[in-house]
């Protein structure tokens, strides 16, 4: 048994140095986003959509600007990692909360909403005439990750897998304390936990979606408003240009007018002095003969 949670605790300690690693790359890369986007004062089309951590092989877990998604593993990870520790030096743990601690579950959707929360906020900081699709995709995802990974780690990873195998290891150890209160009790508590937490985060996920609906219209707004705007700039400035091009197209017509009707005035002249050349030699002529 031993060898077994030895193996257990090196194989949580390698997965607590990489999920923190993963952690503290993705807080560096918000706060070199934070610092660039401070810096333009949120006009993002003057810096760039994403910003890099200190390990560029990490960076594909920089999926939000909360670093909530890789922090809840992290956490978790560092709590299973404890917990092993505690057993491999034999001391008594409780198996109520095993590996983790009381009220770790409601802590993870609480960041996980938080997470959303920031999401939203942070629209707000932008300069909205410089505002793109890519950055309310960003904010979208810093708020939608945080969600995510609060969601998948209690219900599909923390609840169903990692609880129901530590506490059986637990009880193979033989290190478990015994808990206050019968099993019924704990499992009341257990729903009632879990109905309270449920219901807050679909209320939370309401008021996120009522939000992100009316920010959208605002948006949707302010850039059909724009539209409008530039399409009667355009269509003034394009008159204008119009008008310019007439009048410059009727002096040109004038002048060339006029200088026709000076070469051909000139042409006139030139015949008449031919013709009247023309009978001098004539003349001429006749008098020599």
């Amino acid at each position: 048994m031993k060898k077994k949670i030895s193996a257990l605790f090196l194989l949580s300690l390698a997965a607590t140095a990489a999920t923190a690693l993963a952690f503290a790359n993705n807080a560096f890369a918000v706060f070199n986003w934070w610092k660039a986007f401070l810096a333009v004062g949120g006009d993002s089309s003057k810096f760039p959509a994403s910003a890099p951590g200190f390990l560029r092989c990490l960076d594909w877990t920089v999926v939000d600007y909360s670093a909530v998604t890789t922090f809840i593993p992290a956490l978790g990870c560092l709590c299973i990692t404890l917990s092993l520790f505690r057993l491999l030096r034999g001391k008594r743990v409780s198996s109520e909360d095993f590996p983790f601690f009381r009220g770790s579950d409601q802590l993870n959707v609480a960041l996980g909403l938080l997470g959303t929360l920031w999401g939203i906020i942070v629209i707000g900081y932008f300069k909205l005439d410089a505002v793109t699709m890519a950055d309310l995709m960003m904010c979208l995802h810093t708020a939608l990750f945080s969600t995510l990974s609060a969601v998948v780690w209690v219900f599909l990873i923390d609840r169903p897998l990692l609880r129901p195998f530590f506490a059986k290891l637990l009880g193979e150890s033989g290190l478990a304390e015994a808990d206050d209160g019968d099993l019924s009790a704990a499992v009341d508590r257990l729903v009632e936990r879990l109905g309270a937490a449920s219901d807050a985060f679909d209320a939370r996920q309401k008021s996120y979606e009522a939000s992100l609906e009316k920010r959208l219209a605002d948006y949707q707004a302010a850039f059909e408003a724009r539209e409008k705007s530039s399409e009667t700039a355009f269509e003034n400035r394009f008159a204008a240009y119009q008008r310019d091009f007439e009048a410059r197209q009727k002096e040109y017509a004038e002048f060339f007018s006029r200088r026709i009707a000076e070469l051909e005035s000139r042409a006139a002249e030139e015949r008449a002095r031919a013709d009247s050349l023309a009978a001098k030699l004539s003349a001429v002529a006749s008098a020599l003969r």
